[in-house]
């Protein structure tokens, strides 16, 4: 795995290396991130720093303002008084009084989740921040919260999940690829409806991962000392690191059980009970199949998705 200090540093001092990405390999956060997803971001981040090493500076800078202005809020705003159409702004207003009543706000959500922001991609704290001022927004309608996100801190779908929780008006989940924390967060929407056939829901569990290398270097290098009151503190760690993972794998086990019955409380799971425990084994499963288990509200594009926030608006 490359060293974002050395590695970087050598082909442009300016370009600081993404801890966000490498550090979810790296330590023992509690994850909810689909791997396949979380290694293709790796591999994107890894292709950026070739590029910045051979002299692409310019265009990994470039790259990275780009999925900036990506991921920020836009409008959707009515083409006609009785707003039966609506046309896309692309900018950055939905704190704006001037904005034109029965506006929708379009919020993105995509890539690796991070509770907080970080160099390459905003956090859960910023896309919060918008939905709270949506909501306070009263020439705003409701929110489609587009979503392309394989998951990724356990605290990040929470985060994300407790502000939707705060909604006065309709919000639609629509999902490209919900997965995991991604997916635990849309079911705090109104609706999860999927773009296409295609696309993808599910992987619902928990995960810790742990870097071997790590634990054997941190243990030669340092002693540590605990209060003799605190026999607990860091204990899974600390089991860990004389090679006992016990402690680490039953914290897993009970988070994963809590995600399922959150799903199971929040979902109108279909089946008997064999068929619910295969939708939460932690596959993936395209539109149509998630939309049989319950797992998604309907298949639809776009402009299937304001309709429902225009459908849902008797609700509030």
């Amino acid at each position: 795995m490359p060293n974002a200090n050395t590695d970087i540093d050598q082909g442009a001092a300016t370009i600081p290396g993404n801890w966000d990405i490498e550090t979810f390999l790296m330590t023992s956060q509690l994850l909810e991130l689909d791997f396949e997803f979380g290694f293709q971001q790796f591999n994107m981040y890894l292709q950026e720093l070739a590029m910045v090493k051979s002299g692409g500076k310019k265009m990994v800078v470039e790259a990275i303002r780009a999925r900036a202005a990506a991921a920020q809020p836009k409008l959707l705003v009515p083409s006609d008084a009785a707003a039966t159409g609506y046309n896309m702004v692309d900018k950055w207003d939905i704190m704006d009084g001037n904005t034109p009543p029965g506006s929708i706000a379009l919020l993105k959500l995509n890539g690796v989740m991070r509770s907080q922001s970080g160099f390459s991609s905003p956090g859960v704290d910023r896309l919060a921040t918008d939905l709270r001022s949506v909501y306070n927004n009263g020439n705003i309608r409701g929110v489609v919260l587009e979503t392309m996100s394989g998951g990724g801190e356990t605290l990040a779908g929470n985060l994300l999940k407790s502000a939707l929780s705060e909604r006065n008006k309709p919000v639609i989940g629509f999902g490209h690829l919900v997965a995991s924390a991604a997916y635990r967060a849309l079911t705090g929407t109104d609706e999860i409806v999927m773009s296409s056939t295609s696309a993808e829901a599910g992987s619902i569990g928990t995960m810790i991962s742990l870097d071997n290398k790590f634990l054997s270097k941190f243990r030669d290098r340092f002693t540590e000392f605990y209060g003799s009151d605190a026999p607990n503190k860091n204990g899974e760690f600390r089991r860990a690191m004389a090679g006992d993972f016990s402690a680490i794998q039953n914290r897993v086990d009970t988070l994963t059980r809590e995600f399922h019955n959150e799903i199971k409380r929040d979902r109108p799971l279909q089946g008997d009970a064999a068929h619910i425990r295969d939708t939460l084994s932690g596959a993936m499963f395209n539109a149509n199949d998630a939309k049989k288990r319950g797992l998604v509200d309907a298949v639809g594009n776009m402009n299937f998705a304001v309709r429902r926030v225009m459908a849902l608006q008797s609700k509030y």
